[in-house]
């Protein structure tokens, strides 16, 4: 899934993630993902934590709706690597 040459990086598109993986793969990717742009998010902000507050209770309190719009979002575009799909909902959601 995702890689076709151990020797070089890869990024799972919104394909693989959507329609690939388990549920617990997708579930541990994915928050995975949102919890190293929180980080990053962090970072950048430091010493303000709004950002990351922003992005962590979007994720893990917006339940089965974030959920759904995550899944309809990467379906839209099927070929584009999920890492810079969810950053994009994140932005939109928290800002920059």
């Amino acid at each position: 899934m995702g890689m076709t040459n151990t020797n070089s990086a890869f990024a799972f598109t919104a394909d693989e993630v959507v329609n690939k993986m388990s549920e617990r793969d997708r579930s541990t990717y994915l928050a995975g993902m949102v919890d190293g742009l929180a980080q990053a998010r962090w970072i950048a902000d430091k010493p303000k934590a709004d950002g990351v507050r922003c992005i962590l209770d979007w994720y893990y309190q917006g339940g089965d709706a974030v959920q759904a719009n995550i899944k309809q979002w990467f379906s839209r575009h099927l070929k584009t690597e999920a890492n810079g799909l969810l950053y994009v909902l994140i932005k939109k959601e928290c800002g920059a």
